[in-house]
This record gives structure tokens, C-alpha cells and sequence, in this order.
């Protein structure tokens, strides 16, 4: 296997990892935002789903120089 294969194995794990934890985020963050309360641990929240986003992005662009898309690896996963 090469390090190409190995880096594009990795980035699209780890690709597949985080667009779980933004998901999973912006669930509790819905239920939390229902109850009205914007707390501490909200704004932690949301900081911290913006960091995954931006993660996410950074990851989708080093597929596209790897020459495959965030859409492609997606469509194996669901």
C-alpha cells in the first residue's frame, strides 16, 4: 500500500469520525437551545461544532488534491 492510499485512508476516516461528532452536536445543541437556556456549556458547544466544521473542510479540501470528494466518501459510508 502506498502513502498516498494510507493518507487518503486516514483523512477519510477521520473525515467520517468528525461529520459524526457535528451531528451528534448539533442534536444535543437543538434540545438545549429548545429549553431556552444559553449557558456556558452551550457556547462550549457551539465552539466546539464550528472548530469540526472547520476541520471537516480542511480534511474535504486535501481529498480534492487527493482527488476524491467529501460527496464520494459519504455515499460509501450511508
Amino acid at each position: 500500500m502506498s502513502n498516498y492510499e494510507l493518507e487518503e485512508d486516514k483523512l477519510k476516516s477521520h473525515l467520517i469520525e468528525l461529520e459524526r461528532k457535528h451531528k451528534e452536536l448539533d442534536t444535543e445543541l437543538e434540545v438545549k437551545y429548545n429549553n431556552m437556556t444559553v449557558t456556558d456549556e452551550v457556547r462550549k458547544m457551539k465552539t466546539m461544532k464550528l472548530y469540526l466544521k472547520d476541520e471537516i473542510h480542511r480534511i474535504n479540501a486535501r481529498l480534492i488534491q487527493l482527488g476524491l470528494e467529501w460527496n464520494e466518501i459519504m455515499k460509501v459510508v450511508y
